[in-house]
């Protein structure tokens, strides 16, 4: 009988910790532009290129809701870029610099796991800003031409 209640309420526990969610609000959208990608990272090797857990969500609005369901509790960090031409990358420049609007968590502006983690124990909602880096087709051309100082 004893046995029967420990496995009764270990199946409970797993329940509750399957039910919590991960919210990323994403901010700065360029409103009808292609797809948001949206991808949660847990190891610091992959990241930002390689998803644990990823969802491709069609531009909407300016600011969008991407909610993931059933994460394990772990450390985590969130990146988010918008595929404007939806070709399922991150555009760069010949020199490496993004072309299309990207953003992490915890505001991070380059890529960087430590910066970017964060603890999923509970119910948790992570906010992200998108950026971009402004560049110019002279930049481009120039790193073509074999320069790459800016």
């Amino acid at each position: 009988m004893k046995f029967l209640l420990l496995l009764l309420f270990s199946a409970m526990n797993v329940v509750t910790l399957s039910a919590q969610k991960l919210t990323v609000i994403v901010t700065d959208i360029e409103a009808d532009k292609g797809v948001l990608m949206v991808g949660v990272c847990n190891n610091e090797k992959d990241f930002p290129d390689t998803f644990f857990r990823g969802e491709k969500v069609k531009i909407t609005g300016e600011t969008m809701t991407v909610t993931f369901s059933d994460l394990p509790q772990g450390v985590y960090a969130v990146a988010v870029y918008q595929d404007e031409n939806e070709n399922e990358r991150l555009d760069k420049t010949p020199a490496g610099i993004p072309k299309e609007k990207y953003g992490f968590s915890n505001d991070q502006k380059i890529p960087n796991y430590k910066k970017s983690t964060f603890t999923f124990d509970k119910d948790t909602t992570v906010n992200i800003k998108l950026t971009s880096i402004k560049h110019s087709n002279s930049d481009e051309n120039s790193t073509k031409n074999g320069n790459n100082s800016y």
